[in-house]
């Protein structure tokens, strides 16, 4: 089977890759024809970008090979009125290696961060919720939409990185963004320890999973500015939402993580000052953010919290995955690739052990030129 690995960027930003900050966005200047450029061995194409595609911030393949995209406008700042975002299958009609046209397959999301493919069950992170939608009657569009959870805090900080395991159990990555935490908007327990919130007496542990028609299902809004909780972490549920608990935490927004084929995890974490880390979450551990008695954050050793895998880096780690592609060069196999949305780069991280953890540093493999638009390109 020929395997393709898909990178989504999001280039949207223009500066040094030393120093860049959030704050200096757009370029007027910028080609928005350009592809990344990449060592010997690899070559970019250019798969799909808008208007056929706008903002795409998350994909997965289903089980017949086919892109699903989620996107639509509602990063960065929705109000209540901004219209929902969708997930989309993004087709290639003639087999030319472009395009060509996009099919809703389920919308009236709020901001699509995640998506993963179990089964006929298409598995979507729109914080504040996670939605479970599947087609029932094979036409391609989404007839059950389940609300599997609600108010887990808003888009800035939310449910990323869905992921299903070996152990059959869906991993998930969750920023320190709390919920409302109002009647009928109250996060499984799990959420709420995370972010150190109560509920009142009577307030159910795990709440309902929601059923809905694709006409019922509406977007539960929640403003995007902050509002935070005690820390973030990664938690993991059974099918279906039940035996939801917390793997690790300790962290202040870990956008991704990705397994490898040995069942070993590597995720990054976003600070605002003093860079970014990569880590290895493992059952029970607390990387520091907000440790009750001795936070940390570096990569130094610390016996009160779990060690990072390091280096810090400037930049924004958004996306994690473990590429063992035998299209792919062979000394790019076997490795995690994590992309760095400041810097526009995607990074090879070729993992090794000490002891028990993961630690290598991070080499730059893919550099995007600039470029303002959002496009689906493949490698």
């Amino acid at each position: 089977m020929r395997i393709v690995r898909t990178l989504v960027l999001t280039c949207l930003l223009l500066g040094s890759v030393v120093s860049i900050h959030a704050a200096d966005f757009g370029d007027k200047d910028a080609d928005l024809n350009a592809l990344p450029t990449v060592p010997d061995g690899f070559t970019v194409t250019m798969f799909a970008r808008e208007p056929l595609v706008r903002q795409p911030c998350s994909m997965a393949f289903d089980a017949r090979g086919r892109l699903f995209v989620g996107m639509g406008p509602q990063y960065r700042n929705p109000t209540p009125e901004t219209p929902a975002d969708s997930v989309v299958m993004v087709l290639d009609s003639d087999h030319d290696g472009i395009a060509d046209q996009t099919k809703v397959f389920a919308t009236g999301f709020n901001n699509v961060q995640g998506l993963a493919w179990h089964g006929r069950d298409l598995w979507v992170a729109n914080a504040p919720d996670l939605t479970l939608v599947r087609d029932l009657d094979g036409d391609d569009v989404a007839d059950e939409y389940i609300r599997v959870y609600t108010d887990l805090g808003n888009l800035e900080h939310g449910l990323h990185g869905l992921t299903w395991a070996p152990d059959g159990r869906l991993y998930m990555s969750k920023g320190n963004s709390k919920g409302l935490n109002q009647p009928d908007r109250y996060a499984p327990k799990p959420f709420r320890d995370l972010w150190g919130v109560t509920a009142p007496p009577g307030t159910p542990d795990f709440p309902l999973p929601e059923f809905h028609t694709p006409e019922s299902y509406q977007h539960a809004y929640h403003d995007p500015a902050d509002d935070w909780g005690l820390d973030g972490g990664v938690l993991r549920c059974a099918d279906g939402g039940g035996q939801l608990e917390i793997v690790a935490r300790g962290f202040r927004n870990p956008w991704d993580i990705a397994l490898d084929d040995g069942f070993n995890w590597l995720g990054t974490d976003n600070d605002q000052t003093s860079g970014d880390r990569v880590f290895m979450p493992f059952d029970g551990a607390h990387f520091g953010w907000n440790h009750p008695w001795s936070s940390h954050w570096s990569t130094e050793h610390h016996a009160a919290t779990a060690a990072v895998s390091g280096p810090l880096f400037e930049g924004s780690g958004t996306g994690v995955i473990f590429g063992d592609s035998p299209l792919f060069p062979e000394q790019y196999r076997g490795v995690y690739f994590i992309n760095d949305w400041l810097r526009k780069t995607t990074f090879v991280w070729r993992p090794s052990w000490d002891g028990a953890m993961m630690p290598h540093k991070l080499q730059a493999l893919l550099l995007a030129h600039s470029q303002r638009r959002s496009p689906v390109v493949r490698c």
